[in-house]
């Protein structure tokens, strides 16, 4: 520990600097309380919530039925918060703050030794105030903890390689923080450190003589105590889990379209560079100094974090599956390389000028077009929201570029751009939410009332309603596990002649659907036969 606090030592940084670490360090803190937005961040918040109501930690379920597509350990620590705090939404994202300040932590630590202290905790600055690690910060998801656990694992593995002395508790570690990545997400907790490890060996031949250091029996057995136990007990529970785990959401979610996520081979070059902002120019010197450091043989350590960064963005741009969470792995490195590149220079400031501009021309030109938007569609301060957004970070781009203090600049801009995305989520929550929609449910439920959705799921209601859903009908999505059982299939799930059975004789019925979907809805049963309709934001509550 003492070390670990030496290495981290950064005498004679100024007291703004300071000022902006610590800034960054609370925004994962920031308005923990705000309503659970659909669909992730609710659903990682509702099924620890149930593995608290059935006392069921080695099980998660979803609306009272498995859900077995993700690993546990976030599950785990948000179920524990829920223990300690009681359940709310600002228990639920407690862990997930905790988790994003361990990242910048790692992201300080690992550039403070490999580089300079200075490096580190500028690292560490440029990736909490990044548009993609803030929102994530936020938003729950297990994209932010296999981050940070694959961020401490590579950290440790690097430190073994480059320093062999350490190898005997680096080592080790590295094994320790691939388990806890692997019950984050699964086989990429063990995939990439692996892969980076074997392209680092092709890349810089001195370090192959090192690996034996890495393969010591203690790693191994470490990386297994951690992550096979649960997986060996839900085998044991559920026969053919295995297979479906690792076949069906892992192989087939990568070479198919199964899970209807496709997007184009290009979508992560296309969004690196905006989930980045503002840092986006100065990351781009980076790896341009990085590349040419390696060309010259003056210094390879910043080709090992662009090769981290360039592994994971093309294994996911060759995965059938694409969604922006799963971009988020590269963010420490990169922040790293754009701190280590130092004052940025001319081609990037002018970058940074011309994307700022043109961000300041597309608010201008899309603020007429506000009074367009049909009523109900959105929220009506959300647009305004949006343009004042981009014109914000245009005018940030724009002094950036001819700032003399661009890391002041670009902190200044990324939180400001933050704290207004908190507000939009707050300003948009009857659309973002279903906690107003559940409230109206709870208000007028009797014990024996039952709980309809039609094509859709909202992965919300069961957590503020704290009952479940009792028919999903006409969708499966993330149910898909349950519905494979005929029994449970016939008791939960069906279709529209459910709701054309309505209404039953000794309950209420409340059927809650999208706003598009009511008319088909109101159209099974004659005119005015349902006690009561009201909307809220995108969706629409029909009463029987």
């Amino acid at each position: 520990m003492s070390n670990f606090l030496r290495e981290l030592r950064f005498p004679g940084a100024p007291l703004l600097f300071w000022l902006l670490l610590f800034l960054t360090f609370t925004t994962p803190f920031w308005d923990l309380g705000r309503p659970l937005l659909e669909v992730d961040d609710a659903r990682y918040a509702e099924v620890p919530r149930e593995m608290i109501a059935s006392g069921d930690w080695a099980t998660p379920h979803l609306n009272e039925l498995d859900y077995v597509e993700k690993p546990p350990l976030w599950y785990w620590l948000c179920a524990a918060s829920y223990k300690v705090f009681g359940v709310s939404e600002a228990a639920a994202r407690l862990p997930l703050a905790c988790l994003a300040v361990l990242g910048l932590l790692g992201t300080a630590w690992l550039g403070a030794w490999l580089f300079e202290a200075r490096v580190g905790w500028t690292a560490a600055i440029m990736l909490g105030t990044s548009g993609l690690y803030f929102a994530l910060g936020h938003f729950i998801t297990p994209d932010m903890g296999l981050t940070v656990w694959l961020l401490w694992c590579s950290a440790f593995l690097l430190r073994a390689l480059l320093r062999p002395q350490d190898a005997g508790w680096a080592a080790p570690a590295a094994w320790a923080c691939s388990g806890l990545a692997f019950l984050s997400k699964g086989l990429v907790g063990i995939l990439f450190p692996a892969l980076w490890a074997a392209s680092l060996a092709l890349l810089f031949p001195e370090v192959q003589t090192r690996w034996r250091g890495l393969l010591r029996p203690a790693g191994p057995a470490l990386f297994l105590l951690i992550a096979a136990p649960w997986f060996i007990l839900m085998e044991h529970r559920h026969p053919g889990f295995l297979r479906f785990f690792f076949y069906e959401h892992h192989i087939l979610r990568f070479a198919t379209q199964k899970f209807h996520r496709s997007n184009p081979w290009y979508f992560f070059l296309a969004l690196l560079p905006a989930g980045l902002l503002p840092w986006t120019p100065i990351v781009a010197a980076g790896i341009g100094r990085a590349l040419a450091d390696w060309r010259r043989r003056d210094d390879g350590r910043g080709l090992a974090l662009a090769a981290w960064a360039a592994l994971i963005t093309l294994f996911f741009s060759f995965s059938s599956s694409k969604l922006v969470t799963y971009i988020l792995p590269v963010f420490p490195q990169l922040a790293l390389l754009g701190a280590a590149a130092g004052d940025p220079p001319r081609w990037a400031r002018r970058c940074a000028a011309a994307g700022g501009a043109v961000l300041l021309l597309a608010a201008l030109l899309t603020a007429p077009l506000v009074r367009l938007i049909p009523a109900g569609e959105m929220p009506a301060a959300a647009v305004p929201l949006a343009t004042g957004a981009a014109a914000l970070l245009g005018a940030g781009l724009l002094w950036w570029s001819r700032n003399p203090r661009p890391l002041l600049a670009g902190a200044a801009g990324g939180l400001l751009i933050g704290a207004l995305g908190l507000i939009g989520m707050r300003v948009a929550v009857d659309t973002l939410s279903c906690r107003d929609l559940a409230a109206k449910i709870s208000s007028r439920r009797a014990p024996a009332d039952q709980i309809y959705t039609f094509r859709t799921y909202i992965h919300g209601l069961p957590f503020y309603t704290k009952s479940r859903t009792d028919r999903v009908l006409d969708w499966f999505g993330e149910l898909e596990y349950a519905d494979r059982d005929a029994r449970l299939h016939e008791a939960r799930f069906g279709d529209q002649s459910q709701i054309a059975a309505l209404p039953l004789p000794d309950r209420r019925v409340f059927v809650v659907c999208r706003s598009g979907d009511a008319p088909v809805v109101l159209g099974l049963h004659p005119p005015g036969q349902a006690l009561a309709t009201r909307a809220f934001g995108r969706w629409t509550l029909i009463e029987y």
